[in-house]
């Protein structure tokens, strides 16, 4: 049977009953406006700071990775390993860039028409900020919001302090795990209550799950528990076996992200599954509580000084506490899944630093901040408690509970700025200024209230602008992480790198290493790049970006995350072993080898090329230095042969390669040996090594005729990931339509 409860808008008075059409044109217009609003504050930012989107993980990582995506895409050429792309182009394990996700697999075509990547940070930074103010209203309103008072908080949530200055700025994978969140919420309520096919939740679920994050999966499974939870608490016990059906598919499809992921865990960087608390990036009950503060920047542990509002969601939520119609929320069963979310993450947000896979609970903070959106929406709906009478007896009754509310508004509204000052006294205008700014608007929305009732929501969208305006004067920029300032004009970039190296290259520099005032577009990035801003520069760089990494590979080349390198790295590429085995720029078929001028140890430069090397270029920050005789097998990755093989030809295509030989023994190959590589001789499987610096070995079986030894790869995992999607489509898709035949039944029965 299909479930017909709602959830009812409280209601401030008797009116007329608002019928479907009219609801539905009612939350069109405003969604047209909240859009609206959104698309155009979120370009605020790059009014004061024109690289705002293009931040740390934004402008080493992901920005340049969807570009190259994209013209892989657009070429035909996209495979799921870059093996040229070393540490960095294992795509698929990574998880963080959600290669399942189709919203990234098109936005990153986008990124790759647009010219400029910071112009691409914005376009697709607006996208999801949008996305998110529309789940929230959408979710408001499915609690029993009113339209006007969903889209206050709509507005409000995306430019809070974490979202705006942590997710939107550096992190997108974060953002992108949390954007879907409140849309798979509301889908899931209305679901649930029979309102709407299980093909729409199912869908929004998929791209929750496979954005990569953990956060999001997190995410999906206590929005789904908490629907289930209010479903158990109305006794409606078919709802959740509805919902199990869908959370079970959701779950499933999320196996073709987190599978690979973890088939590479046991070689990468984070290998840590226990759980421990540093404190760093972990925030504090009270800091959450000075939520309304524009000014306060609560002092949270990371890699520096603290420089934004991390705990700021609205200016309007705390000052108007006691103005607020708190009987609106007498009907406490149907909100009980708000209730359970909310505390579910405002306990993990105040838990330890490090759980596993998740790392610094302060990226939960926007998670606690959405129930609290969806409560204050349900108080807004109800209109203010102005108490404006129209006679003098009613107007004189009322004047003492308007002055108390008064005074507790002016109370928080103090308690706030001190605590702001308190925690940075050295900026005491700037707190006095937001002190002000907040009284004023607070005054500007109780006259509305009292006189003109429909312009409360304006009021309050309008006020959240204004002070995001002041909050991008005074925090222009999340300075606690890597700003890096790199060049962002693709055709630019790929001009100041072009005939800069030959082949492999490698970087042996550190972004510390440099003056930060030469860190810049105009500066040492015209020479030297980090993360996986050298790919698109075009250079096939051995320097790249990864989150999991592979750890013999950065253990050998002393290279961390963002492809920095420690000093000795220069000694370590011509070092011979005391086996007699390759030198490591002969195992990497290293052709460029760039080093920083100062940066070796004792703070020296490189003079003398070694043997078979020549110094091409010298400059006031870098040294170039190109293999003097050419390398064997030009189109393939061989780098190394055992004395009884001799190899005819090879060639690699992707992350297939060729190699045709006679005789026997181990050979060498210039690509990191991930899990999911898998080799042949003559159609017989033979077994792939872990080579020093992490690199492929294979022994070659004797063969007195011409062999062919193929090499291809399968990221580990990705089967049973596709598998276990296959599972979770055939259930979801069996279900939706048996849900489909099931509704027409019960429309065609008496």
């Amino acid at each position: 049977m299909i479930d017909s409860d709602v959830t009812a808008p409280p209601q401030a008075g008797p009116g007329p009953r608002t019928t479907p059409r009219r609801r539905g044109r009612d939350d069109l217009r405003w969604l047209g406006a909240v859009t609206i609003v959104v698309a155009l504050a979120a370009q605020l930012p790059v009014l004061r700071t024109r690289t705002f989107y293009f931040w740390d993980d934004s402008a080493s990582y992901f920005l340049p990775t969807w570009h190259l995506i994209g013209e892989r895409l657009r070429a035909g050429t996209f495979s799921l390993l870059d093996a040229d792309m070393w540490v960095g182009g294992n795509w698929v394990a990574e998880g963080q860039l959600g290669i399942g996700n189709p919203l990234v697999l098109a936005n990153s075509v986008l990124v790759s028409f647009l010219p400029d990547l910071a112009v691409a940070a914005l376009v697709v930074k607006t996208e999801f900020l949008v996305i998110l103010a529309a789940g929230v209203y959408l979710l408001a309103r499915e609690y029993g919001a009113g339209p006007a008072a969903s889209a206050a908080v709509a507005v409000a949530l995306p430019f809070s302090g974490y979202t705006l200055y942590w997710d939107a700025q550096n992190w997108p994978a974060s953002i992108l795990g949390f954007i879907f969140l409140p849309h798979l919420w509301w889908t899931c309520r209305r679901f649930a209550r029979g309102r709407l096919h299980p093909v729409v939740p199912l869908i929004v679920g998929y791209l929750a799950i496979t954005s990569g994050s953990p956060y999001g999966a997190l995410g999906v499974i206590v929005v789904l528990a908490a629907v289930a939870f209010e479903r158990l608490v109305l006794r409606d016990w078919r709802s959740v076996v509805r919902l199990g059906i869908v959370g079970a598919s959701i779950g499933l499809a999320g196996a073709i992200v987190f599978l690979p992921l973890l088939g590479i865990q046991p070689i990468g960087y984070r290998t840590r599954t226990g759980v421990e608390n540093t404190g760093f990036l972990r925030p504090e009950l009270g800091q959450l509580l000075n939520l309304s503060s524009p000014s306060y920047v609560a002092p949270v542990r990371s890699w520096g000084p603290p420089s934004t509002p991390m705990t700021y969601l609205a200016w309007f939520v705390v000052p108007l506490l006691p103005w607020f119609a708190w009987s609106s929320l007498r009907r406490a069963r149907p909100l009980t899944g708000l209730f359970l979310f909310g505390g579910v993450y405002l306990l993990l947000a105040l838990g330890p630093s490090n759980a596993w896979l998740f790392r610094w609970p302060a990226r939960l903070i926007e998670y606690v901040f959405l129930p609290v959106c969806v409560l204050v929406a349900l108080l807004l709906t109800p209109g203010l408690r102005t108490n404006h009478g129209h006679d003098a007896a009613s107007a004189a009754k009322s004047t003492s509970p308007v002055r108390a509310r008064a005074v507790g508004s002016a109370a928080l509204i103090g308690l706030g700025t001190y605590l702001a000052w308190a925690n940075a006294p050295l900026r005491p205008g700037r707190h006095i200024a937001a002190g002000i700014a907040v009284a004023v608007l607070v005054l500007l929305v109780l006259l509305a209230a009292r006189r003109r009732p429909p312009l409360v929501v304006p009021v309050l969208m309008a006020g959240t602008v204004v002070v995001l305006a002041l909050q991008l004067r005074w925090f222009p920029g999340n300075v606690t992480v890597t700003p890096w300032r790199f060049p962002s004009g693709v055709a630019g970039l790929r001009a100041d790198f072009a005939g800069r190296s030959d082949g492999n290259t490698i970087t042996v520099a550190n972004p510390a290493a440099l003056p930060p005032a030469d860190r810049g577009p105009d500066g040492a990035w015209r020479e030297i790049l980090f993360g996986n801003m050298n790919h698109v520069a075009g250079l096939a760089s051995v320097n790249a970006y990864s989150g999991m990494g592979n750890r013999a590979f950065a253990e050998a080349l002393c290279m961390d995350h963002v492809g920095a390198t420690c000093s000795g790295l220069y000694d370590r590429l011509f070092r011979p072993s005391a086996d007699g085995a390759p030198v490591l720029a002969d195992r990497l078929r290293l052709q460029t080898v760039v080093v920083l001028n100062g940066y070796l140890p004792g703070g020296t430069s490189v003079t003398t090329p070694p043997s078979g090397w020549q110094i091409t270029d010298r400059t006031e920050r870098t040294t170039t230095l190109r293999r003097v005789p050419p390398l064997p097998y030009p189109d393939g990755r061989l780098s190394w042969a055992g004395p009884t093989v001799a190899v005819r030809t090879d060639h690699a295509s992707g992350a297939e390669e060729e190699i045709r030989y006679r005789g026997g023994g181990r050979i060498g190959l210039a690509a990191i040996a991930w899990p999911g590589w898998r080799a042949t001789v003559d159609g017989q499987e033979v077994p792939v090594h872990v080579g020093r610096a992490g690199l492929i070995e294979v022994d070659l079986p004797q063969r007195d005729a011409e062999a062919v030894l193929r090499l291809s790869f399968r990221p580990a995992g990705l089967d049973a990931g596709l598998a276990l999607l296959g599972v979770g489509v055939l259930l979801g898709g069996g279900y939706s339509v048996y849900w489909s035949a099931r509704r027409r039944a019960v429309r065609g029965s008496p």
